[in-house]
């Protein structure tokens, strides 16, 4: 990585939005040309930036804006709209402006979209009753309880920048296993590939991904940490170089969340020999990419979930899958192997959670990855 150490000689900006400070002509170069290495997630500029007013007082007034935005993005403990030498604002936007060096994967933990939350619990998550799983009986609501951290991290050097992290407050960190899952075609939820750098209106899929599967992740007490990659829909079938580093990208990530949530989690980066994977409905076309495509992958794998992938035209049924099928059983017997089979079997218990309109397919994703966790382990 290519580290900045850009400097200016006196303070950029407006104090307050009142008090212009000297803006020299030289240190406002300086200072749009750091917000535009800088993404938009992050507070800068960078995939929007480069057309900045040359009218010196349209820029000043501009300049100060984004400071503030700054500022705001990354919590800094001063909000003023000034950038003053040697102060911790451009500090922080030097190290943000760092360049990767090409080949090399890093992860920076930006803060969550929308202003939404990071810390979730102890609060109830609603996960199918296990108990009632085998069998052709009604299945039936339960409380499981969770409690976590989640996080977005932004990735350089991979071809896959985006993540959500969900870290259990029972996870202790390194010995963690990571959970890999796959969401389903990103436009199925009207998130397009034009907004993708900058993550501006992807916010919600973090959000319902984190929690949702997260929420039954921490709440099944497995000690595993949910890596989330959130791909183009153009990467569908092809996810790129991540096949390639993905063990290199994973780990850096869940890194840089640990690192995030308390500094002395780790004593150097976090490592893995193993891991889990899991995907949702048409979401099975990247996860059957990767498990079968990226380096290691499979040999890495333990467990693999589908949650109602045949909804979504999969018949892949790996050796170590653990396969629920909005479907009846074919036979009398249920489960088939390791295939479960809940078709027309949601009782009318769920319906309420769903303001009466229940979507069992959605269900799927909503309540079942619990009972695969709990039991397989």
């Amino acid at each position: 990585m290519t580290n900045f150490a850009r400097s200016i000689s006196a303070p950029v900006g407006v104090r307050n939005g009142q008090a212009q400070m000297q803006n020299n002509p030289k240190d406002l170069a300086t200072i749009t040309d750091l917000f535009d290495r800088i993404h938009v997630a992050q507070g800068g500029s960078g995939e929007i930036g480069g057309v900045w007013p040359s009218e010196r007082s349209a820029l000043i007034a501009e300049v100060a804006a984004q400071i503030v935005t700054f500022q705001k993005v990354n919590k800094r403990p001063v909000i003023d709209g000034v950038i003053d030498p040697g102060g911790g604002t451009l500090k922080l936007m030097n190290q943000l402006a760092s360049d990767p060096t090409p080949g090399v994967v890093s992860a920076t933990v930006v803060p969550p979209p929308n202003g939404l939350k990071e810390d979730f619990g102890p609060s109830g998550v609603f996960v199918v009753d296990v108990n009632l799983m085998r069998g052709f009986g009604p299945l039936k609501p339960a409380v499981a309880y969770a409690s976590y951290v989640r996080k977005l991290v932004r990735v350089e050097g991979s071809s896959i920048n985006w993540f959500g992290v969900v870290v259990p407050d029972a996870s202790e960190g390194q010995g963690s296993v990571p959970h890999i899952n796959f969401t389903p075609t990103p436009a199925q939820g009207r998130y397009y590939d034009e907004t993708y750098d900058s993550f501006s209106g992807w916010g919600q899929l973090w959000a319902d991904y984190t929690s949702v599967i997260g929420g039954q992740v921490a709440a099944s007490e497995a000690d595993q940490i949910l890596v989330i990659p959130f791909y183009k829909n153009s990467q569908q079938q092809n996810l790129g170089d991540f096949l390639l580093n993905w063990r290199e990208v994973v780990a850096a990530v869940v890194t840089a969340a640990l690192d995030s949530i308390d500094p002395l989690m780790l004593r150097g980066a976090f490592t893995f020999d193993r891991i889990v994977s899991s995907s949702f409905s048409n979401g099975w076309v990247a996860h059957q990419a990767f498990n079968t495509k990226a380096v290691g992958a499979a040999a890495a794998t333990k467990f693999v979930f589908d949650l109602d992938g045949v909804a979504g035209g999969s018949h892949w049924l790996p050796s170590n899958g653990v396969i629920y099928q909005n479907r009846k059983s074919p036979v009398k017997n249920n489960p088939v192997g390791s295939v479960w089979y809940v078709g027309e079997r949601w009782e009318s218990s769920f319906w309420p959670m769903y303001g009466g309109h229940l979507n069992t397919h959605a269900a799927c994703r909503n309540h079942l990855l619990y009972h695969g966790l709990f039991t397989y382990r």
